[in-house]
């Protein structure tokens, strides 16, 4: 590894930052093309870029950034690209600001545009080729630069823009003013609307405002929620001020949110998501890995010698208590994570204020607490297993899907494919002992895995197709969801026995019947089992059309002008 310490803007070469601080003047070198592993971004657009490694290491795995810079007379020197990569594709990450450890930029790409004079345009861009976003929901920012002055070739106004073009972003913010203190440190950014007027903006600030350590000018103490007057104030989640603690290498250790009376905050929200998905995983641990996890009060990051990352994060309250997560991952108090060579999270650990393991809540259902992942070439989750108490666990359904039916299953671990883009194209599951398992269409036909097939600018609603035991495709009727033996709710209710076009209807006193029946406007979601259809069924002496709705596959009211019935499915 050959380690470079840089810091970035078009032509400017100054001394390094620390990711973690802002400006620490330890050196410089001029970038060229190749991987680094450190990039950041100041909020002024200036990148903070360190730690040049072989592109052989960089294709290993682990995440990492390819530096690309001009060829031709107008970018010669000047940064065109810094791309994301994870193995040999890029992939889509929160990049990290130099403000603390909070986030800049969602995407895989950012693209530097030097062709108006005065301003540099970056760019942000997925990689399915369509718009990232910034803190502001922008696609892209303009900078104007300083041609001259004491803050002469600085970033002095910043231009937000969305992914169509316009001028604007969320909340009508679409331009801001950076102003600097006398040593060059960025002192305050005033957020405004098209017309100039200074509206909140980041956090809620009107005016976001820097505070330096009064000894070491260059380590950022704490960023400031100000109104248009320049005054302090509470934004909507009730804090003023964000307070960061570092170690000696310059990581965040502890991120402290102080109201406007200078107190900590109390009513902090603790709330923090994590679902199963292999995607949605995917980038929760890389927030995990980069210190970008907060809730309540105070979070505090552990580090060892060995990895980037934490290995533990802690959600504490003004006492300095463990103060468990409310909304979301319920009760958790602790994130525990072991890395491996590449800095990827191999395992992650729940903890709750007693220190002892917890399961993840999701959908208001206990699931594990403890997850595995191994890793692709490309460094996509190839498989996620499940523990509870340091055994294999077999994950309720509601768990494994974020909501839907509850149900038992077999499963213990999800094997997961992608294409180059990184989408989803297969999804396996195995039991406890590694062999192949299921769940159920429609709540009757067993189906082993799922493939998805994605249509161009449409990667979020793929086409499914389900698979058997042998891996071949499954057709499943939705009406099939009828079939099966079903119970009234109410004590001696009547029993249902259904098979295709027949049933019978079992009283405890009195005659049973029998029905033919046909059913029609079926709309039943497959995995879930939700949907509704009308039954019109023929008996003997009488018939009748009806509306069933199910709430999931074993589960269904049947609804007619003068009562209602439940239903629930009765299992062999």
């Amino acid at each position: 590894m050959i380690s470079k310490r840089i810091k970035i803007f078009g032509l400017i070469l100054a001394g390094l930052c620390s990711l973690m601080l802002a400006g620490c003047g330890t050196g410089s070198d001029k970038v060229s093309t190749g991987y680094y592993k450190n990039v950041a971004i100041k909020p002024n657009g200036e990148f903070v870029i360190k730690d040049r490694v072989d592109d052989s290491k960089a294709k290993k795995g682990g995440i990492f950034y390819y530096v690309e810079m001009g060829k031709d007379d107008a970018t010669k020197d000047k940064i065109v690209s810094v791309t994301a990569k994870a193995g040999n594709a890029p992939i889509d990450i929160h990049w990290k600001s130099t403000v603390g450890n909070m986030t800049a930029v969602t995407a895989a790409r950012i693209q530097l545009d030097y062709s108006q004079d005065g301003y540099i345009k970056e760019k942000y861009e997925r990689v399915t080729g369509k718009a990232g976003v910034g803190n502001h929901g922008e696609a892209s920012v303009r900078y104007q630069i300083a041609k001259d002055g004491e803050n002469k070739g600085k970033a002095e106004k910043k231009y937000y823009y969305n992914s169509e073009g316009d001028n604007n972003s969320i909340g009508s913010v679409a331009q801001a003013k950076i102003a600097y203190d006398k040593k060059g440190n960025i002192d305050t950014i005033t957020y405004m609307n098209k017309d100039g007027k200074v509206i909140n903006g980041y956090l809620g600030a009107s005016i976001l405002g820097f505070v330096y350590d009064k000894e070491k000018s260059d380590v950022l103490n704490s960023v400031e929620i100000r109104d248009n007057n320049g005054v302090v104030k509470n934004n909507k989640n009730k804090y003023a001020r964000i307070a960061f603690s570092y170690d000696k290498k310059g990581r965040v250790i502890s991120r402290k949110l102080y109201n406007e009376a200078g107190d900590l905050d109390g009513s902090a929200q603790k709330s923090l998501f994590i679902f199963l998905g292999p995607t949605s995983l995917n980038d929760k641990l890389q927030q995990m890995k980069d210190g970008l996890i907060e809730a309540g009060a105070e979070t505090k990051y552990t580090y060892d010698d060995k990895h980037a990352g934490p290995v533990k994060i802690q959600f504490l309250g003004i006492d300095g208590q463990a103060a468990p997560v409310k909304d979301g991952a319920k009760g958790v108090a602790e994130l525990d994570m072991t890395y491996d060579d590449a800095d990827r999270i191999i395992d992650l650990k729940f903890i709750g204020a007693d220190g002892q393991s917890l399961p993840l809540v999701i959908s208001n259902t206990k699931g594990p607490d403890e997850l595995k992942m191994d890793y692709d070439e490309n460094s996509n989750i190839s498989q996620i297993s499940y523990f509870k108490n340091g055994e294999a666990l077999n994950i309720d359904e509601k768990v494994l899907s974020n909501g839907g039916m509850s149900a038992k299953t077999d499963i213990a671990a999800v094997k997961y494919k992608y294409d180059s883009q990184r989408n989803r194209t297969e999804a396996k599951y195995f039991d406890k002992s590694g062999n192949p398992t299921y769940l159920k269409l429609y709540g009757t036909t067993k189906y082993y895995g799922r493939q998805f097939e994605y249509s161009e600018n449409n990667n979020n609603h793929p086409k499914v197709t389900y698979l058997d035991a042998d891996g071949q495709a499954i057709k499943a009727d939705p009406k099939d969801i009828f079939l099966g033996t079903w119970k009234e709710t109410v004590q001696g209710g009547y029993t249902w026995v259904v098979k295709k076009g027949t049933m019978e209807i079992i009283r405890p006193h009195g005659t049973n019947s029998s029905y033919s029946y046909e059913l029609s406007d079926v709309k039943i979601d497959p995995e879930t089992g939700k949907g509704s259809m009308i039954i019109n069924m023929k008996g003997k002496n009488d018939f009748g059309v009806e509306t069933l709705k199910f709430s999931d596959a074993d589960h269904f009211e049947m609804v007619d002008t003068f009562n209602q019935s439940k239903l629930v499915r009765q299992k062999d």
